[in-house]
């Protein structure tokens, strides 16, 4: 690591890890002038060195011993001096010092902070001996107390089963860098103690540490800086808060609320023992809520994201604008969803509002989802502690399916109809092939944009073609269905229906917008809005894969920057393979070439800014449309029997690259869907699509 340091401009400084000594000769710091024994900071060029700590020592401080201006940090007293003493404790030096050049106010860097700073390492000085974690173990009567907050023992605790050391589990476990309202303009850090002045509670440290801030001397010991109520289970009911001002004196002041993150002018209540100030009403702040906008049961608010959230998304799940974590949010436990607390109560009601209508019939969670497999296990074996399924009952195919961990690259999965994945599940029997993760699918399923829930089914007619009503797209295989207002999703856009995900195509996350007025809503004969879809004909979005707008289109947002994506581009399959070139086609984002390209399926030209699919050994570019065809997601071949053609008939795809045969029932060309004869000599075929041509078969 290199970094360029003020007090030697010459040259940048490395950071070194390993124990520095040359020749039998102890390295000292240009900074402190003490030995270094640990990582520091060293110039290559020339024989200069740093402590770490000494290197990160912010360059203006404020402290007690002089109140009326801040202190800033010189890599040399200054040159006017003859020496520079100590105006704390009367010693000369020649080193960094903190000077106040209004009052000639000098500190040397160790008087600037408190005793044990530039000498401890590690966030706890029992670095000798391991601590054995005792989860049941009590001490009543015993004398024993901890190390670190010197309460007695008490409940989990860690001990060192060589010398006479013990700490609270919650102390052990004390973040070593915190956030409070109490001092917010900086962090602090857990220190040694040295009798120190609480600066909330006005008594002495009794404590071994406090959280220091080093910049503005401020202490605050654990008590003060943990309070029970920041760790409580139920925070609501454990802060107790008391009216700041009072309301006879008709004062107000300006916060930011704590709880919501949104800011007052009002006389706010504060908690008495964490110091946080939060709206009237958000005192009442339900601890859970249940929103139609997440598919997990609940999600929770917290007072404090950084410490309840580990991997934290720093965007609303439901508005999608950026989210303080300095202040209170809503958050689920089980993902890295979470939301500020406005939109999370609004859209909490109205999830509230959709179970009451529905709980006795159609209310489900994320829970029961899966307690109907859409499998039943037939064999499976143990390999170690891994438990593997060989052979199951899948509810979408009449045979067994057996588990193979070998693909073919032209195989593609029948209920998403893309390219498949190993390890995957297959009939010995016939043509059929199922992924695992659709397979893992559950049979009913609830969705937060749909007020009711959803059950996978499978067409029983080997012709029978659906209407994807998201992508606007014929398919068949697997998709959740709606009983009520018979609303259609294929399996495959219902995979991509989350709160977010992140797509090859873009840098950022994308995610799905939502209206509060569309949240889906069905009743029976009624008609129902998707949430996503753009309804003021002006501001129709284009997509960013194919730049064409729909007005009942799905789109995918980036909240960073303006790329769209629409669902039939983001469910694209990232291999294709086309009859004009043996390898497989790879979809493309981004055209390396500058020359106008073209298509080498339709011959004409494509637009270098859209996606396409490509074979870098052939030099192979075509639109997405014609590498996949007309019905990318239709898979010919199903034969079936009808009562008024005495042989069976098979789904085909008839393209233009073959002469047309004219149509049995309405004598037209079949230059699309048809069902065809099996029958070598039956040259009969109709139209697919065309209703008045396939019920002349019925």
């Amino acid at each position: 690591m290199e970094v360029e340091h003020f007090s030697h401009p010459d040259h940048p400084l490395i950071l070194i890890n390993q124990v520095l000594e040359y020749s039998c000769e102890l390295v000292i710091c240009s900074g402190c002038e003490g030995p270094i024994w640990g990582p520091c900071y060293s110039c290559t060029s020339c024989y200069f060195f740093l402590h770490k700590k000494c290197a990160e020592l912010p360059r203006e401080i404020k402290r007690r011993i002089h109140r009326r201006h801040p202190l800033h940090l010189l890599a040399k007293p200054p040159s006017h001096y003859t020496k520079c003493v100590c105006d704390r404790c009367d010693k000369t030096f020649k080193s960094f010092v903190y000077h106040c050049s209004s009052c000639e106010f000098d500190l040397d860097i160790k008087c600037a902070f408190q005793p044990g700073f530039f000498e401890v390492d590690s966030q706890f000085p029992h670095k000798d001996h391991p601590l054995i974690l005792n989860e049941m173990k009590e001490y009543h009567g015993e004398g024993v107390r901890c190390s670190v907050c010197k309460e007695p023992m008490s409940g989990p605790s860690y001990s060192c089963t060589s010398c006479n050391f013990f700490l609270h589990k919650k102390c052990a476990e004390l973040p070593p860098e915190i956030k409070r309202q109490l001092h917010p303009e900086h962090p602090l850090r857990l220190l040694p103690n040295h009798d120190m002045i609480c600066d909330f509670c006005n008594e002495t440290c009794y404590e071994s540490f406090v959280y220091f801030c080093i910049v503005c001397d401020y202490n605050l010991h654990i008590k003060c800086a943990c309070p029970p109520c920041i760790d409580a289970a139920d925070q609501n009911q454990r802060h107790q808060f008391r009216r700041l001002l009072n309301p006879p004196s008709l004062k107000s002041i300006s916060f930011t609320c704590n709880a919501c993150g949104t800011d007052g002018d009002d006389s706010p209540f504060v908690c008495t023992m964490c110091q946080i100030l939060v709206h009237e009403e958000c005192i009442s702040l339900p601890r859970t809520l249940k929103t139609v906008l997440h598919h997990h049961p609940h999600i929770i608010h917290t007072y404090h994201p950084q410490q309840c959230i580990k991997s934290i998304n720093k965007y609303c799940g439901i508005c999608r604008r950026e989210v303080d974590t300095e202040y209170g949010v809503y958050y689920c436990p089980d993902c890295d969803f979470v939301a500020h607390v406005k939109c999370s109560r609004e859209y909490g009601d109205s999830a509230t509002e959709i179970v009451e209508e529905n709980e006795e019939e159609q209310s489900v969670t994320a829970d029961d989802q899966f307690m109907e497999p859409s499998f039943r296990v037939v064999r499976e074996i143990k390999h170690g502690e891994e438990r593997i399924i060989e052979e199951i009952e899948h509810f979408s195919h009449q045979h067994n399916l057996i588990l193979i961990d070998k693909v073919d690259d032209d195989l593609k999965c029948d209920a998403c109809m893309l390219p498949i994945s190993t390890p995957f599940y297959s009939c010995a029997s016939c043509n059929f092939f199922l992924d695992k993760t659709c397979i893992e699918l559950p049979r009913r399923k609830k969705w937060q944009y749909h007020q009711l829930q959803l059950r996978s089914s499978w067409s029983q007619g080997a012709h029978d073609l659906m209407w994807c009503h998201v992508c606007k797209q014929v398919f068949r295989g697997l998709r959740y269905k709606c009983a009520t207002c018979r609303l259609c999703i294929d399996v495959r856009c219902f995979k991509s229906l989350k709160d977010s995900f992140k797509h090859g195509g873009h840098e950022h996350p994308l995610y799905l917008p939502a209206d509060r007025k569309n949240i889906l809503r069905c009743n029976i004969g009624g008609r129902w809005l998707f949430p996503w879809a753009a309804v003021d004909g002006d501001n129709i979005p284009h997509c960013s894969g194919c730049f064409v707008s729909e007005e009942s289109k799905v789109f995918f947002k980036c909240v960073v920057c303006d790329f769209k994506l629409g669902m039939k581009c983001a469910t694209l399959p990232y291999k294709a393979r086309h009859e004009y070139d043996d390898h497989p086609l790879f979809l493309t984002y981004i055209n390396a070439n500058d020359y106008q390209p073209s298509c080498i399926i339709c011959e004409e030209d494509r637009d270098p800014k859209l996606w396409f699919y490509r074979c870098e050994k052939c030099d192979f570019d075509a639109h997405p449309e014609c590498a996949l065809g007309k019905y990318p997601y239709v898979k010919p071949g199903g034969v079936q029997t009808y009562p008024k053609h005495p042989h069976p008939l098979a789904l085909v795809i008839k393209t233009e690259d073959y002469r047309p045969q004219a149509c049995d029932s309405c004598g037209e060309p079949c230059d699309d869907l048809a069902l065809e004869c099996t029958d070598p000599n039956c040259s009969f075929i109709v139209h697919r699509k065309r209703w008045q041509c396939r019920v002349s078969l019925l």
